[in-house]
């Protein structure tokens, strides 16, 4: 006789749901050149980013020469996958673990985002070639440290309205004792939330997935321009399983995903060590 147990799931309604979650709680899907997940097939396919070299510009001498302009051709594989998979045991718990705020769905789309975001920022930030602000950080220094870091850009000409940085919460910190003001920022469907402002000129960001190299902290600052990053993902489909041997049912799914610094000129690291305030 076959389990009716998870009868009324319908993995589509919560494919869009988890990967809903996603694209309004991350990020990193706020700073990347992102890539049409349509594009992606499966594991291991490989996006080519390609670009031309510029132009050159030469003294008029009465005649013109018009030069060849190489393109580069920069690879970026999906050689990434993350997954969850967990088992209820009847049919109102399956319906609870899917349907309901702070269900097992929600768990799930949120430790994704966490898994994912961690594992970006923790390799991305080795490939910044603009420069490298090395600062122990109090709300009297944070505001020339990050300047420093937005100077370490524009030296490679990104320009400011094309220029973001990504902060941990203790440098917000630092931040709103400086006086600097934030907002939410509600995410592509309004459902998201993460703290955000442009008061400093440019778009910043905050999250706790930042690369952190001891437990002082020294936190990991990336700051770069919107084309700076690759990224591409696609959802696996969230598959409902009845166990054998059981009245139990097995739900999984997952992400493949996959980055790469494509302009590491237009990336810029802060090695920021996180200090004390003597008075506030």
């Amino acid at each position: 006789m076959p389990n009716n147990i998870a009868k009324g799931f319908i993995p589509e309604i919560w494919d869009a749901q988890v990967y809903r979650t996603l694209e309004d709680n991350l990020v990193m899907k706020k700073i990347i050149r992102g890539v049409n997940m349509t594009a992606v097939k499966g594991f291991g396919d490989t996006i080519y980013f390609t670009s031309l070299a510029d132009p050159s510009i030469t003294n008029y001498t009465g005649t013109l020469t018009h030069e060849d302009l190489i393109d580069d051709q920069i690879a970026m594989l999906i050689d990434h996958e993350k997954t969850f998979a967990f088992k209820v045991r009847d049919e109102d718990s399956l319906m609870a673990n899917v349907d309901l705020p702070g269900s097992q769905a929600q768990r799930a789309a949120y430790n994704l985002k966490q898994s994912v975001e961690t594992d970006f920022f923790q390799n991305i930030y080795t490939s910044a070639t603009a420069g490298t602000v090395t600062a122990t950080v109090t709300s009297a220094t944070v505001l020339s440290s990050i300047a420093e870091m937005a100077q370490k850009l524009k030296e490679q000409n990104v320009t400011q309205s094309n220029m973001w940085i990504v902060i941990p919460p203790w440098v917000e910190t630092k931040l709103r004792l400086a006086g600097v003001a934030f907002q939410i920022n509600t995410g592509i469907n309004g459902t998201g939330g993460m703290a955000w402002t442009n008061e400093l000129g440019f778009d910043l960001y905050v999250t706790n997935t930042l690369y952190e190299s001891a437990s002082t902290p020294v936190t990991q600052v990336l700051a770069g321009s919107y084309q700076s990053i690759g990224y591409a993902d696609k959802q696996l489909s969230t598959r409902r399983i009845e166990l054998e041997g059981s009245r139990a049912v097995g739900i999984d799914g997952g992400l493949i995903y996959g980055y790469k610094v494509i302009k590491p000129k237009e990336l810029a690291l802060g090695s920021f060590t996180y200090a004390a305030e003597t008075a506030i």
